[in-house]
């Protein structure tokens, strides 16, 4: 990149199971005269100098880093007052990682979502008073009220679970939900749980079966979601976009025993598009493909547009 020269779009990335992404990410710009800039790990500490003083300038920017705190969110300040446009909008972001308030705009918004309680950080009441779980109607996740990827969940049954599990976040709320159990459909031979992750890219969806045992995603095909009305999926999803004004992110959504769809984990950014055929968790090939073609085009649209 030539010094002060606008680029399209500015990638920062130091993950190195990120690299499938980012080469799939270029490609997909380069086919549509997309310029780029991928900051790496040893560039991105340069960036608040590079973005102040003009050498580095962006219509466009995705950060995939500042998660990780610390370090890696020093740059942010400079990236919020000179990249107009973020993928995703860091402040929108922070509201979405906190569960509780994106659980209740959800549900404020039609959609329906597994019944909820909050308990205060250890840190905030040490001692709690013991809670009624009668009203999550039987087994319940944990899980902290900021927390990531959570991996395979268990569920838990008793109040001991729980105190037992919030120590392992002390400075974060308890957050015990109604245990969803998927329904099972069958396609042909073939039985599947009626478990979706959909991933939402610049307005378009792509939905997966994802086993919640396992978390092992499939590409749900034409037929599937004829057959099975799975388009639902698509509305709901363009719904929860609405909610949380991004751009980018993964949602899970589950069709529980009485026939209702219940968004399970809401909005997840970053998402993790480690590709399939690398990682057995990771996301089908050609849906990160497409992506990283969404990206790309919606940034030449940016680009057009200004």
């Amino acid at each position: 990149m030539k010094d002060s020269e606008m680029i399209d779009l500015l990638v920062l990335w130091a993950w190195e199971l990120d690299a499938n992404f980012v080469v799939r990410l270029e490609k997909a710009c380069n086919a549509r005269q997309v310029s780029t800039y991928f900051a790496g790990e040893h560039d991105i500490p340069k960036l608040p100098a590079l973005l102040e003083s003009g050498q580095v300038q962006a219509r466009c920017a995705i950060d995939r880093v500042w998660d990780w705190g610390g370090e890696w969110e020093r740059h942010v300040p400079a990236m919020k007052a000179h990249v107009p446009c973020m993928l995703n909008d860091y402040d929108e972001v922070r509201l979405i990682w906190n569960k509780p308030h994106i659980h209740f705009q959800v549900i404020a918004h039609g959609l329906h979502a597994p019944h909820m309680l909050v308990l205060p950080s250890v840190q905030a009441e040490p001692n709690p008073n013991l809670m009624d779980l009668s009203r999550l109607g039987g087994p319940f996740s944990i899980k902290s009220a900021h927390s990531g990827g959570s991996g395979v969940l268990k569920p838990a049954i008793t109040w001991q679970d729980v105190l037992e599990k919030r120590l392992e976040w002390p400075h974060d709320e308890t957050l015990m939900q109604t245990w969803v159990e998927p329904r099972t459909l069958a396609f042909g031979q073939t039985e599947k749980r009626a478990w979706f992750r959909v991933f939402y890219a610049c307005g378009s969806t792509f939905v997966c079966w994802q086993d919640d045992r396992t978390h092992r995603q499939t590409v749900v095909t034409p037929e599937e979601e004829s057959q099975f009305g799975l388009d639902v999926l698509r509305g709901m999803v363009h719904q929860i976009a609405n909610v949380c004004g991004l751009q980018l992110f993964s949602t899970e959504i589950a069709l529980d025993q009485n026939g209702i769809w219940q968004v399970v984990d809401y909005v997840n950014d970053p998402c993790d598009y480690r590709l399939q055929s690398t990682a057995h968790e990771g996301v089908p090939d050609e849906v990160v493909t497409a992506v990283c073609e969404r990206i790309a085009g919606w940034v030449k649209r940016q680009r057009m547009s200004s």
